[in-house]
């Protein structure tokens, strides 16, 4: 990551960007265009509506997004992205660093390192997806949020999740009612805490064991 994140920021025509919360980035311009997230968390999100859109993915610190990311073949739904939260980003052209891959292969096999994780990431999402019951989904989308947030280390005991949940309701697919349900529910066990605009994860060991169905709770 770091050597992705040093090599982007000295090469020619990169430019810096920040965005606040809710604030869409460049549209057409991505398509030319790869994105490195410094910090910060970037939605993706496909319009279904004249006013609504879903949430297809969540991108934060480290990652990299490439120009085929917003592409759509012809007649598909559009794709856009937005902030969730004060992001900054190194934007540059396609090809000035598609040039700089061919020449530094180190630098090479980091980009593909890093789009192999993202692509594992999105697995374990479709994994998270096909879960019937709303707590373990809850659980688990609040486990894979925090790795695209943070990289919560599996060591760590405990952690903080700064998102609303609405974008916990969002991700997980699931109305905010439910959501808000199951994150009681989680509270009521002692297993996290729920704030305003956060989640305090206090057993992250329990919270993996409820995402993964080895520990059931009370209603």
């Amino acid at each position: 990551m770091e050597l992705v994140a040093s090599a982007i920021v000295n090469l020619p025509e990169v430019e810096t960007c920040q965005y606040g919360p809710g604030e869409r980035l460049g549209g057409e311009r991505l398509k030319r265009l790869h994105v490195y997230i410094r910090d910060g968390a970037i939605g993706l999100r496909l319009a279904t509506g004249r006013s609504t859109s879903a949430l297809l993915e969540v991108f934060g610190p480290g990652r990299l997004l490439s120009p085929q990311l917003w592409q759509t073949p012809p007649g598909s739904e559009s794709r856009h992205a937005t902030a969730l939260l004060r992001t900054t980003t190194l934007e540059l052209p396609a090809d000035v660093l598609e040039h700089e891959l061919a020449a530094h292969p180190p630098l090479a096999l980091a980009v593909v390192s890093l789009d192999a994780g993202q692509q594992a990431g999105s697995l374990d999402r479709l994994a998270m997806l096909a879960l019937r019951d709303p707590l373990r989904r809850v659980a688990h989308t609040v486990l894979l949020l925090l790795e695209r947030f943070s990289g919560a280390p599996d060591s760590a005991s405990s952690a903080r999740l700064e998102v609303g949940q609405e974008l916990i309701a969002a991700f997980a697919s699931l109305s905010r009612q439910t959501t808000n349900r199951q994150l009681r529910r989680l509270a009521r066990a002692g297993v996290a805490a729920v704030k305003r605009r956060a989640v305090d994860v206090r057993d992250l060991g329990a919270l993996r064991g409820v995402a993964g169905g080895r520990r059931s709770l009370g209603r």
